[in-house]
């Protein structure tokens, strides 16, 4: 069974004393239909003969999606802007104005595999950025109802309440965000790390239900 790489990319700001992120609701039907998740998706071959290094490809693809599906756009030279739409070849609109996607703006934040027992499995790398400006997000194409900035300890309340629905790593990321009093202490601590452990999920029975436990990275062992 294939393992596709994927990219994730979690924004965030400082508003009113709590730590925001951009989150997405999907649709119900498809892969986490009915979730709220992160903007991101799979690497695409356009990435990887785009990126300098294999690594960049990961990068590539967590802006791109995120520009694709939320409007959001991180490139340089600062201020360059694009009204991206559906189905845009982003690569070829940047290279028109002389712009390229800011991948500087990145910090590599954490690595996920699907469990084995997933038919679609994907190895997926979690970058965090911290937005400082007024950027706000929208549902560009159908793969979000909705898009919007969450604050992130009010999400897992509505969580807890049965109305949000999250994945494991949604969930296992926005508990680990709630602990930091702003998104620079939490971009300082993500810098600091030396390595970036491999996290798969592993399947277990206790007392007839299936739980999933998380190991490997002490960060999302909860």
């Amino acid at each position: 069974m294939s393992v596709r790489p994927a990219a994730t990319l979690i924004l965030l700001r400082d508003r009113g004393g709590a730590i925001e992120v951009v989150m997405g609701h999907r649709p119900p039907g498809g892969v986490f239909g009915d979730a709220w998740v992160f903007p991101g998706g799979v690497v695409e071959d356009r990435d990887l003969s785009i990126a300098a290094h294999p690594d960049d490809a990961w990068m590539l693809a967590a802006v791109r999606e995120t520009a694709e599906e939320v409007g959001i756009l991180l490139v340089r030279p600062e201020g360059a802007t694009v009204d991206v739409r559906p189905d845009d070849d982003l690569y070829a609109r940047l290279e028109e104005m002389g712009a390229e996607f800011d991948l500087s703006r990145l910090v590599y934040l954490s690595n996920w595999v699907t469990p084995r027992f997933v038919p679609r499995r994907f190895d997926t790398r979690f970058y965090m950025t911290v937005i400082t400006d007024a950027a706000e997000p929208r549902a560009v194409t159908g793969e979000f109802v909705t898009a919007e900035w969450v604050d992130v300890r009010r999400a897992l309340e509505r969580h807890e309440a049965g109305d949000m629905p999250l994945i494991l790593p949604t969930l296992a990321h926005l508990r680990y965000i709630s602990g930091f009093r702003s998104a620079a202490e939490l971009e300082a601590e993500a810098r600091s790390m030396d390595r970036i452990p491999q996290i798969e999920p592993r399947r277990f029975e206790r007392g007839g239900h299936v739980e999933l436990t998380v190991s490997g990275d002490s960060r999302f062992e909860r």
